[in-house]
């Protein structure tokens, strides 16, 4: 059955879940404060790379199942389900900054009258606690507004999201479960049955513990991560393959192969930010969770390995030319927070090296992130069309980010460099005959 739904913020998660729930038949509103991206989106432009967005998208305005704007009043009204889908960035404590969810809760409080019931319902990674903050917090300020019976008009609900960029549409329509968080079973009943025809694995909580199941899923494939990476590590000392080893660990099913892939760290918007947050809460209740710390040192350390490696050939990098290839912090996104690729590029101009850069889709937002680099060291930083342009008169090659399109190159063109595969893409016994190669956790 149709449903009326409206999600605050229309980034990675708001634009692909409005998309989606309108693919699958509900009317949807989404809202966003910038206009010159509201106006994109009426036109059918999506402002963000994610594989298969564009069709559903279309296919969601052409059946009139999707809509945009900017006017919070409009997106109140009509809609039943208010799904709240802003950043949660971390702030340097690591602590999750609230302000952009806090706003969204009052503006949708502005809008909410008497006789009105609405479910709003938080997308966004948020703290545990926060739901039952929210209840609160929209209460009074219904209550400021001489709202009858204020707790009647609302309820809040967690149900947080798992989609992986560049894999988010698929993520969406093919989950491997929903989680809805409620202190009214039969609230989060509602919500649940959006994603009806979905036939998901669903899971109904309290609030705290739906918020709890994001953080904990988040830290723990993070926890994977930074664990092979060290495992990496301590294989190069004595002689060892990770690669090999990671896949003998994977054919334990209590274990399982996913996330078990060394390379140069992990980036994103949650990995990181998540991992940070959770430490902030379990600080904020008096423990000390030092497995979870551990996992953004190792993390951190991890990126720059590739420069280290480079420096074991090159001990003076100052006028050498290299070149990086992958500068998202994934495969099939544009998304460049807390990449590898940017401590990387910094450091290698630091030490006085030309950088020649080239991903397929994400340089435009690169030139944004080293906006500063590229006015203080201008043309020692470049950005090239094409991965063979980033080659030219490079004398090193460090591999960032494991498109597809570099798993398959002219390995003539590698000749004399010094190649550091910062993802174990390519095959080193291949590799040797062509330039001086290492990469992580391999002899």
């Amino acid at each position: 059955m149709e449903k009326r739904i409206a999600v605050i913020g229309t980034g990675y998660v708001g634009l692909v879940s409005g998309a989606c729930f309108a693919y699958l038949g509900h009317r949807v509103i989404g809202l966003d404060i910038d206009e010159e991206k509201i106006e994109r989106l009426k036109r059918g432009e999506v402002p963000i790379y994610e594989p298969g967005l564009d069709k559903i998208l279309k296919s969601a305005l052409e059946n009139r199942k999707i809509e945009f704007t900017t006017d919070y009043s409009y997106a109140v009204k009509n809609s039943d389900f208010i799904f709240i889908a802003v950043g949660t960035p971390s702030r340097p404590d690591g602590s999750a900054d609230l302000s952009y969810v806090e706003s969204a809760y009052r503006s949708i409080a502005k809008f909410i009258d008497n006789g009105d019931y609405k479910i709003i319902v938080n997308k966004s990674t948020v703290p545990v606690g926060t739901g039952r903050w929210a209840k609160e917090f929209i209460r009074k300020l219904l209550e400021e507004r001489g709202i009858d019976e204020p707790e009647k008009r609302f309820d809040v609900v967690s149900n947080p999201e798992f989609l992986r960029e560049g894999k988010a549409v698929e993520d969406f329509m093919k989950p491997d479960r929903v989680v809805v968080g409620a202190d009214d079973r039969d609230v989060a009943g509602r919500v649940a049955s959006l994603y009806e025809k979905l036939q998901p694995a669903i899971l109904i909580t309290d609030l705290p513990t739906a918020e709890m199941i994001k953080y904990a899923s988040n830290a723990f494939l993070a926890t994977k991560i930074s664990f092979i990476n060290e495992v990496a590590n301590i294989c190069e000392k004595y002689g060892a393959d990770v690669t090999v080893v990671a896949r003998g660990m994977g054919l334990d099913h209590r274990i399982s192969p996913h996330f078990l892939r060394a390379g140069c760290g992990f980036g994103g918007s949650c990995f990181p930010k998540d991992v940070k947050a959770l430490i902030n809460t379990a600080k904020g209740a008096g423990e000390e969770p030092e497995l979870l710390e551990s996992v953004i040192s190792v993390n951190e350390r991890q990126k720059l390995k590739p420069v280290e490696k480079l420096l074991r050939h090159i001990p003076d990098l100052k006028g050498v030319t290299v070149a990086v290839w992958g500068l998202a912090f994934k495969p099939e996104t544009d998304d460049m927070r807390e990449a590898p690729s940017i401590p990387i590029i910094k450091r290698l101009l630091s030490l006085g090296a030309n950088v020649k850069a080239y991903d397929p889709v994400a340089v435009e937002n690169a030139k944004r992130v080293f906006k500063e680099e590229l006015e203080k060291f201008g043309e020692r930083l470049t950005f090239s069309k094409d991965k063979y342009e980033a080659l030219e008169g490079a004398e090193a090659l460090i591999l960032v980010t494991e498109w597809k399109e570099f798993e398959n190159v002219d390995f003539d063109k590698l000749k004399g460099k010094v190649v550091i595969d910062g993802r174990n893409l390519w095959e080193p016994s291949i590799m040797e005959q062509f330039c001086t190669y290492e990469s992580i956790g391999r002899p």
